[in-house]
């Protein structure tokens, strides 16, 4: 792995946040550009609701993604337990304490919480308000990071006795030498993402929105929606167990006996990354088309009943 420079490893702590989130979004868009053109233009015209208020970073559909990032940065941090789950995974049955707040404030509550108030009957005349427009840029931010494994679990042993935060305590040696956190190590698509990372800094500009876009349809080609169709598309605590899953069976087993890696679980990580992208993409889509809908619904029945 003579290509993983310091370098790259400077870029790792902001890989998903940035390119894979606006992977997430983008591939989104274009399944719903396809298919529901009518979802993307009222999601899209709601994510710009709040553009006055924010930085200028975030204006687009695929860069609203990372907003919830965004501000973290100005000292808004009572969102901060919404970017994950943690399930525990404890081999040794070591006692933990999870503390409520953890149990219950994560990202499947973000998730029902901006649905909820997206599709609420009581606000359903306001469509266009500052909240709904924060809320569906929480949906944007949320479901991508439940596809990165490491959001969805944390590891307990003898040697992170209170965890691993979701592997941000864990360390893995490359070739060269260099320690990498195991989660910026996933949180940048297993360096997947290094050579794409360096045209997509925001804002994009016109050249940067078209080599997203087109990044995203390759994606797309090699990991279609009919791939997916046996798949849970709604339900985000189904999507945590199976990030879960994918912890306990592939992330964590060969680090628990050694702090470095080979060349085949880099590649392997790679493609679950690519993979999850893309149905995180697909789901993010159809969590949308589900809320637009009931949102139709609701309006339908209040004219109904006029």
């Amino acid at each position: 792995m003579k290509y993983l420079l310091l370098s790259t490893l400077v870029m790792l702590s902001y890989q998903w946040w940035d390119v894979g989130h606006m992977m997430t979004a983008q591939i989104a868009k274009n399944h719903l550009r396809e298919n529901r053109p009518d979802v993307l233009a009222w999601a899209d015209s709601l994510i710009q609701d709040l553009n006055p208020l924010t930085d200028g970073k975030s204006n687009t559909f695929a860069e609203a993604a990372v907003w919830l990032d965004d501000i973290k940065e100005t000292g808004t941090n009572f969102m901060n337990d919404w970017h994950y789950t943690n399930r525990p995974m404890n081999p040794d049955g070591l006692q933990i304490k999870i503390e409520d707040q953890a149990r219950n404030i994560n990202s499947i509550y973000a998730i029902n919480s901006a649905t909820s108030v997206l599709t609420s009957t009581k606000t359903a005349k306001f469509r266009h308000t500052v909240f709904k427009a924060e809320m569906i840029r929480v949906l944007l931010h949320v479901i991508g990071d439940l596809h990165q494994p490491l959001h969805d679990t944390a590891f307990w042993n003898v040697t992170y006795p209170n965890g691993d935060q979701g592997g941000n305590l864990m360390k893995l040696q490359i070739e060269n030498g260099t320690f990498v956190n195991l989660h910026s190590f996933w949180d940048a698509g297993a360096f997947a993402f290094v050579s794409n990372s360096t045209f997509l800094s925001r804002p994009l500009s016109q050249k940067d929105q078209e080599y997203l876009d087109n990044w995203a349809k390759n994606l797309i080609r090699s990991y279609p929606y009919s791939n997916y169709k046996d798949y849970d598309m709604t339900n985000p605590s189904v999507w945590t167990y199976v990030g879960y899953r994918q912890a306990l069976q592939f992330v964590y087993p060969m680090i628990q006996s050694s702090n470095n890696f080979n060349n085949n679980y880099v590649e392997q990580a790679k493609q679950f990354c690519e993979s999850n992208i893309a149905v995180g993409g697909y789901r993010l889509a159809n969590k949308l088309i589900e809320i637009f809908d009931i949102i139709l619904l609701n309006e339908s029945m209040v004219k109904f009943d006029q």
